[in-house]
């Protein structure tokens, strides 16, 4: 595409083409042969004229994630004795859902841990979690 021949309705409309493909910049433009710098000159002068040119959604989606990382220490609690009941007192066993003590949640993964669960899974996920090729 001659980048010198395209006039300004024609720049709009190719950004806005672009802005709603949902490729970023640089893959649409690869597509369309038009060159990537050439694109970011129109978006550049077109705002700077007071046209209104939004974000790519790359940029607004590409946001730093922060991350929080909470050391967590395993400790090993004792079995309570048994409650004593008084003669004639009805307690009925009515079974309660189990509880999330733990989740963690990093990109597209998220592992919950739930009160009562096993020591040895709970350390075995998070060794595989912490030996998985990925880039968090």
């Amino acid at each position: 595409m001659n980048p010198n021949g395209v006039r300004k309705s024609e720049q709009i409309k190719l950004i806005m083409e672009c802005r709603r493909s949902g490729l970023s910049d640089y893959q649409w433009c690869q597509n369309q042969g038009i060159n990537p710098g050439t694109f970011y000159n129109w978006v550049s002068k077109l705002r700077k004229a007071g046209y209104s040119i939004p974000d790519s959604a790359n940029r607004v989606s590409a946001l730093p994630v922060k991350q929080e990382i909470v050391k967590l220490d395993m400790i090993e609690v004792p079995a309570s004795a048994p409650a004593m009941v008084e003669q004639n007192v009805s307690h009925p066993d009515i079974p309660t859902p189990p509880c999330i003590a733990a989740e963690i949640e990093c990109g597209n993964i998220r592992v919950r841990f739930f009160n009562g669960a096993d020591d040895t899974v709970i350390q075995n996920t998070l060794k595989c979690i912490g030996g998985m090729p990925h880039a968090w």
